[in-house]
């Protein structure tokens, strides 16, 4: 005979194990009635391989069923526009193209090839002088989108840029068949013009000269002529140069001396005729 179980924790234990003994005998019933009933075991047969297979191919079929097909688009050399104050700084580092990848389903990727409206910025409008990283911020796409850039960051340099004020020296370049030495000295609207720059680059710069080219000109022309920045070996500087152009007037050597040559035949002339007269 059974003692009966003492105090609270004795009672909860020994209601515990009834319970559960209750259950395991309805489960126990329940496998019996599976196993020894035809239908029943082929049911649960099928529902056992039907969660296998499942399970085992879960990141197929949720591809097939759940999401549209993938695909994978790859566009190189997508333009870097840069959004800083080009008149205060002059910016370094950051790379003028850069490569998008993009991953998602055919529809939308498909609409990204015709429409061709992938950008890429990068904003410094809130930076000052100095280096600073910087991500690549990427627009014009479909949402829904897999987005890689690369770079996706990159170390932006800011420099601060002055003014300072250059003398102009006419540069004549003549074309095939034309004589440099058929021209005067080309006369500029301006002789002086302003450049801004950075401190490192106006104190590179040895010469701005006005680029007069005549090979497209026959005889005298005047033309605005562009203005180009040279350091000390001669190599072009790339700075901010106000104007950009001026206006260059060419005239020929041998204008001048058909002039003098008549000047002289004229007094020759006139002087005969004073000989003449005082005959």
């Amino acid at each position: 005979m059974d003692s009966k179980p003492q105090g609270f924790f004795g009672k909860l234990f020994h209601s515990l194990g009834l319970i559960i003994r209750s259950l395991f005998g309805r489960v126990s019933k329940l496998f019996d009635r599976i196993i020894y009933d035809n239908r029943l075991s082929l049911l649960f047969s099928f529902i056992f391989a039907l969660a296998m297979c499942i399970s085992i191919n879960y990141t197929d079929l949720q591809g097939r069923f759940f999401k549209n097909d993938s695909v994978t688009l790859n566009m190189p050399n997508i333009p870097v526009e840069v959004f800083v104050d080009t008149n205060a700084y002059e910016v370094t580092g950051v790379p003028s193209v850069a490569d998008i990848t993009i991953e998602g389903d055919t529809a939308d990727i498909q609409l990204v090839r015709t429409q061709n409206s992938a950008a890429i910025t990068a904003d410094l409008r809130q930076l000052t002088e100095g280096t600073s990283e910087v991500t690549l911020e990427v627009s014009g796409l479909p949402t829904g989108l897999t987005v890689k850039v690369n770079p996706s960051t990159v170390q932006a340099t800011l420099a601060k840029k002055y003014t300072k004020t250059f003398f102009v020296s006419p540069d004549l370049i003549v074309g095939n068949g034309q004589s440099p030495n058929a021209y005067n000295e080309p006369t500029l609207s301006s002789r002086s013009v302003t450049v801004r720059a950075t401190r490192d680059k106006l104190n590179s710069i040895r010469s701005i000269r006005a680029i007069v080219d005549t090979s497209s000109y026959e005889g005298e022309f005047t033309a605005d002529v562009p203005l180009v920045a040279y350091d000390g070996a001669g190599k072009q500087v790339n700075v901010s140069i106000t104007p950009e152009t001026v206006q260059a007037t060419v005239t020929l050597v041998q204008n001048n001396h058909e002039s003098t040559s008549k000047d002289k035949d004229k007094e020759t002339s006139e002087s005969k005729a004073s000989n003449a007269d005082s005959k």
